[in-house]
């Protein structure tokens, strides 16, 4: 049988593969987390890779791209003009590699799911869902991060995110599972000139609704931390229904009014491409059904 070399394709046409064809997946994932962060050594600690090793995957991926991606100063390092434009072709390469993953998930789930709770909701639902979750898929390794500040999906690597209040950003699918109502809650005996105890953003909505109470004598970044001082007579604030209502009901506090400072929607939140992913769903079913059991004593 006659063989017929590559040049013979090449002279037809047919397209032939050069360096770029060789990127790695690993090298564009290594670019994105370096962009994301600003520093090689924090892409290379969270990917799990050596520095040397994560600094010559870098070296090989502008060697095949034929030009400098990045600008390095000391430990920091800074996109270069063709670094941000290629950091932005590479969104929906990225994103079509998360849903290839997800093709991969539904007849036998596993891998890491990241997700983002803040901490007054991780602590009264995380134990009991992460035990059902568990129940269900074995082979899934959950990581949960408990925080107050907002997650960014795709720079903090978060599959999963728990959100409370408006959502500003429409490019993320979000599903709302319920709606909470903030109180202002005091002790259970009235006093005068009490302090108001407040956590980031409460003097803002004090401030159409109840101005008398300003300003803040502490500003604490956890709303445990606010349930605790008020449960300890420490004076009066702002508490979501599912927190303050048991201490209410136990005569450790008062609602101070008839109606809700405001409601809140709580949304779960996550990228359009692991919309299919049973891991998520499931995860998402086993938080809404918590919260609802969980509204519902409030």
């Amino acid at each position: 049988m006659e063989t017929v070399s590559l040049a013979f394709f090449a002279t037809m046409g047919a397209p032939m593969l050069d360096d770029f064809d060789d990127i790695r997946l690993r090298e564009l994932l290594l670019f994105e987390r370096v962009a994301a962060l600003g520093s090689l050594t924090a892409a290379a600690t969270e990917l799990g890779v050596q520095l040397p090793t994560a600094s010559r995957w870098l070296r090989s991926l502008e060697a095949r791209v034929g030009r400098p991606l990045v600008s390095r100063s000391g430990r920091s390092v800074a996109l270069t003009e063709r670094g941000h434009a290629f950091r932005a072709g590479l969104q929906p390469v990225l994103a079509g590699v998360r849903a290839l993953r997800v093709a991969g998930q539904v007849d036998r789930p596993a891998g890491t799911l990241r997700v983002s709770v803040p901490v007054p909701l991780g602590r009264l639902v995380g134990g009991s869902v992460i035990a059902a979750f568990r129940r269900q898929m074995p082979g899934v390794r959950l990581e949960v991060k408990l925080r107050n500040q907002r997650a960014d999906l795709l720079k903090d690597r978060i599959d999963l995110a728990i959100r409370g209040g408006d959502l500003p950003d429409s490019s993320r699918v979000a599903r709302r599972l319920a709606v909470v109502d903030l109180w202002l809650y005091g002790p259970p005996e009235p006093q005068r000139d009490l302090a108001l105890i407040a956590a980031p953003g409460d003097e803002r909505l004090l401030r159409l609704r109840a101005p008398e109470r300003l300003p803040a004598a502490v500003v604490v970044d956890d709303r445990t931390a606010v349930r605790d001082a008020l449960a300890g007579g420490a004076g009066v604030g702002v508490l979501p229904a599912f927190m303050g209502e048991p201490l209410r009901a136990a005569g450790h506090l008062r609602r101070l009014g008839d109606q809700p400072l405001s409601r809140m929607p709580v949304h779960a939140v996550f990228l359009p491409e692991q919309r299919r992913d049973p891991r998520l769903r499931a995860l998402i079913e086993l938080i809404d059904e918590e919260l609802q059991g969980l509204l519902g004593e409030a």
